[in-house]
């Protein structure tokens, strides 16, 4: 049976060469039938996109909310509209050209897949296969191993939706990945990493926390979300039943990953 795959993003108010890479990497992927879902928020020109890449089958959604609501709409739909395969990524990131065919193919066999990152800004790939610094290929990432820091983001992710039902995310929650795939691997769902495909992802200051060296004022910024993080799986899990400390000290970690330098 051919499986129903949607690629879900978010577009927003930003800059229109960002989607000319992100689209771009869509439309050479060596895996061809997927449908593109598109949470558009405010993003004035999208019929541009939607003429220069007529090859992509785009659904555009208009709905506009907090990042973490329109996150929800976007996996409701496809939840709605019974998608077997649901892969994540941002809007303002690209892909390598085998990312859909790697990540389905591994789907055959686990409930979760995260791939590598390769780091870039606007002077171009500054750091390849971050990820693969800390973690093994094909390596099995389970709940202890994100309690205190994430690889789950919502642009290097891809799930069989069999897994989820409705999903209903608290507005407050600003780190949506990390909290999602919390509760996907409290359920024992089977997660797999792997560097065999790859998203670019974007580093510049829009980005909620980016990988690396964290200045003061992302590291203040990042203490207040990983409370609120650790606040609401307090809800979902025992094991997260016992007060968190958060501070903002700066830990000096070589390749540190998301959250983990707090």
């Amino acid at each position: 049976m051919n499986k129903k795959i949607a690629f879900l993003t978010t577009v927003f108010p930003m800059n229109i060469n960002y989607l000319w890479d992100f689209f771009n990497s869509l439309k050479i992927q060596t895996f061809k039938q997927f449908d593109v879902i598109v949470v558009n928020d405010g993003f004035d020109y999208f019929e541009d996109i939607r003429s220069k890449y007529k090859d992509l089958n785009i659904i555009e959604l208009k709905y506009s909310n907090t990042p973490a609501k329109n996150r929800e709409f976007g996996i409701n739909y496809c939840i709605d509209n019974k998608y077997d395969v649901l892969i994540f990524g941002d809007s303002d990131d690209y892909f390598s050209e085998n990312r859909v065919e790697k990540l389905v193919e591994l789907l055959s066999d686990c409930d979760i897949v995260v791939n590598d990152l390769s780091l870039f800004n606007e002077n171009g790939v500054y750091e390849e296969k971050y990820i693969s610094n800390r973690v093994e290929n094909n390596a099995i990432i389970d709940i202890e191993f994100i309690k205190d820091k994430n690889i789950f983001g919502l642009s290097n992710t891809a799930i069989n939706l069999n897994i989820l039902g409705k999903v209903t995310f608290y507005e407050e929650i600003v780190a949506v990945d990390w909290y999602l795939f919390s509760t996907l691997l409290l359920k024992g769902n089977k997660a797999v990493f792997t560097n065999e495909t790859e998203t670019f992802y974007r580093q510049y200051s829009d980005n909620t926390v980016g990988l690396g060296q964290l200045s003061i004022e992302a590291v203040e910024k990042g203490k207040l979300i990983k409370q609120k993080h650790y606040e609401m799986l307090k809800k979902e899990n025992a094991i997260y039943k016992n007060s968190y400390a958060v501070n903002s000290e700066k830990k000096n970690i070589k390749n540190p990953l998301w959250w983990e330098q707090i």
